[in-house]
């Protein structure tokens, strides 16, 4: 498997989608800088998970795959390797590079708030990064299959599209976590201190408890799974028509 994900990330080491993981953050950091100043963390955080990460993921996950189709599907077909593992490696690869992007995301966030205004601690932003990144882990499998289906501008389209519709339905309700596009900016409130769309938390809010986090997680986590093996069938059946 460690194989097929090295493989995985050096045919991509000279292609756009993995340069986004440097200049996804990075855009996203200027954006809140110039938006909101002193208040840059907060505007970068919400930023992120509002509209660069759907994006991020969507162009990562559907490259992926669309790549492969591109060439007639023969870099697989010529490997002497279960799907199975093909499948899970490039999602285990893709995993490997949100992580990547969050940890940068965090690093330099937190680094303009030694600059500007430390409105989220160093901790809590960690915090926060990670459960955005547990939390997307399900989009990966969901815009490979998609991908399965579809051209590449189409599933970029439509996963976008996806999460800026739904990820509001929702979000401040106790129900919140049987709609996985909301999970993300649910789960991060009580470590920004702010409200899905961006503005601060008022004193003794709902949202500041974190109860909220293993609902959402488990619900990410099952998505995953079931996405990700969904999307290996997909994906098998593809090959054998092939």
């Amino acid at each position: 498997m460690l194989e097929v994900v090295r493989s995985e990330l050096l045919k991509m080491r000279h292609t756009f989608s993995i340069k986004l993981i440097l200049i996804a953050p990075l855009t996203t950091l200027l954006l809140g800088y110039i938006l909101s100043g002193n208040y840059a963390q907060l505007s970068t955080y919400n930023w992120w998970y509002t509209i660069i990460l759907p994006v991020l993921v969507s162009v990562l996950a559907a490259g992926i795959i669309v790549r492969e189709k591109d060439t007639g599907m023969q870099n697989i077909l010529c490997l002497p390797i279960p799907f199975a593992k093909i499948w899970f490696g490039k999602v285990l690869a893709l995993t490997l590079l949100l992580f990547a992007a969050h940890l940068f995301l965090w690093l330099i966030t937190t680094t303009i708030g030694y600059v500007t205004s430390m409105e989220v601690s160093p901790l809590n932003g960690l915090i926060g990064c990670m459960l955005l990144f547990l939390s997307y882990l399900w989009q990966i499998p969901f815009v490979m299959l998609l991908a399965n289906f579809m051209t590449y501008i189409p599933v970029i389209i439509l996963s976008v599209s996806a999460n800026i519709v739904l990820s509001a339905a929702g979000v401040e309700k106790n129900w919140f976590f049987l709609n996985p596009f909301s999970i993300p900016a649910r789960v991060v409130c009580p470590f920004f201190g702010m409200h899905p769309n961006g503005l601060p938390l008022e004193p003794g809010s709902f949202l500041l408890d974190d109860g909220a986090v293993l609902p959402g997680l488990l619900t990410s986590f099952v998505s995953a799974l079931l996405i990700g093996f969904l999307g290996f069938l997909s994906f098998l059946k593809g090959h054998t028509e092939t």
